[in-house]
């Protein structure tokens, strides 16, 4: 990933949460938690929007939010959560403690527009980090939130134009496709369980670099961009792989403790963030890169990721987790390929250990083989495992 290009940055709030009025069905009898649609959201506020996410914005237009909100609902149709019943059409949440008070809204976090020379070609890297995201609108209080990435690559021969780019961001929220918003959206709630008071909640928190890890970023710049990159992506790995819900993170230029949110009809209040109980920091140590095997066709290289975990209980100081951890990932070069986009491929190596360690802290099958793998490792690692997989239980 090169995040050099095109980036927004996003601040501290909400703005421009809009309420569609649909025909999704109330819970009834159904059992399932009701939470009410919010519709689309952009963060940060509402004069910097056009610089914060300008393609997104442009890929909009006047109303293409309306357009938006009406393609996430018949998604959330299609495929309707097993244990939320999403309401709309009846405002945001009655306040009169005769409805539910949870409200969900699909939140942009990030926009990413990233254009690189590659060998005479252009790789064009489109991200947008969102969040499906729930909150206590009588509380005033954010309940959990699951994150989501939409991502466009491709290696073409002429540099994008901006009406291009626009396309590529359009087609990622409007589209039909899964790897599109309203897709994505839908299977990101498909199993979800809101957590209820007594729930403990857990929070990715401080993201840093090793001196050796931030000399091989691409630019020194991309580092503040990154730290947030990776607290969205390693949240993201963890709810997905746990299925527990998580706070938004904390670290880099995060929203703190609260968060500003702006409705369409003009009220504007504070969301505050609950205190997490379980806190994850992340530490990357360093990327390596070799040749593990060459002949005239070709050659294998091996790309290494090495990062430390610590999970901690902030109020009583127990450390329930604090391990070096590695990912390996190999890629055949064509002889004939000259330049090779080594970046990428150590980033999307690290993503991978993200996921693997997500994997073993919910006790997924084959996750031994990857403990196994790590070093020191031994006894500490796999009691350190256990103590983390009955934390996350304590999550659900």
């Amino acid at each position: 990933m090169s995040p050099d290009r095109g980036v927004a940055r996003v601040l501290a709030c909400f703005m421009g949460m809009l309420v569609l009025a649909a025909t999704l069905p109330a819970s009834g009898s159904t059992g399932k938690q009701d939470a009410y649609w919010a519709g689309f959201a952009f963060t940060g506020d509402a004069s910097t929007r056009a610089e914060a996410v300008p393609h997104t914005n442009a890929a909009l237009g006047a109303n293409g939010v309306n357009q938006l909100n009406a393609r996430l609902v018949e998604a959330l149709q299609q495929q309707a959560p097993a244990h939320i019943a999403i309401v709309s059409g009846t405002g945001v949440a009655q306040l009169d403690g005769s409805t539910s008070a949870t409200v969900l809204a699909a939140a942009i976090d990030r926009e990413l527009v990233s254009v690189e020379s590659i060998g005479g070609r252009y790789k064009v890297l489109v991200e947008l980090a969102m969040q499906a995201l729930f909150f206590d609108f009588r509380e005033r209080q954010v309940i959990a939130a699951y994150p989501i990435t939409l991502q466009h690559i491709d290696l073409i021969d002429q540099r994008p134009t901006p009406a291009q780019l626009e396309a590529i961001v359009y087609e990622l929220i409007h589209g039909s496709g899964a790897a599109h918003l309203p897709q994505a959206l839908a299977h990101a709630l498909a199993d979800v369980r809101l957590p209820n008071a007594a729930t403990r909640r857990l929070q990715v928190g401080a993201v840093t670099l090793t001196d050796t890890a931030r000399q091989k970023l691409p630019t020194a710049a991309s580092e503040p961009l990154l730290r947030a990159t990776l607290a969205h992506e390693l949240s993201k790995t963890i709810a997905g792989n746990t299925g527990i819900g998580v706070l938004p993170p904390a670290s880099g230029e995060a929203i703190g403790k609260t968060m500003a949110a702006r409705f369409s009809d003009g009220r504007v209040f504070q969301l505050s963030i609950p205190e997490p109980d379980y806190v994850v920091e992340l530490q990357v140590d360093d990327w390596r890169r070799g040749v593990i095997n060459e002949t005239a066709a070709m050659r294998q290289e091996l790309f290494g990721a090495f990062f430390s975990i610590r999970v901690t209980e902030p109020h009583s100081g127990t450390v329930y987790f604090h391990q070096p951890l590695r990912k390996g990932a190999t890629k055949v070069v064509p002889a004939t390929q000259t330049d090779v986009d080594a970046w990428s491929a150590s980033y999307d190596t690290l993503l991978a250990g993200f996921d693997s360690f997500a994997k073993a802290a919910s006790a997924q099958p084959g996750h031994r083989d990857w403990l196994g793998e790590q070093k020191p490792g031994g006894r500490p690692l796999q009691q350190q495992t256990k103590a983390l997989q009955e934390l996350i239980q304590s999550c659900r």
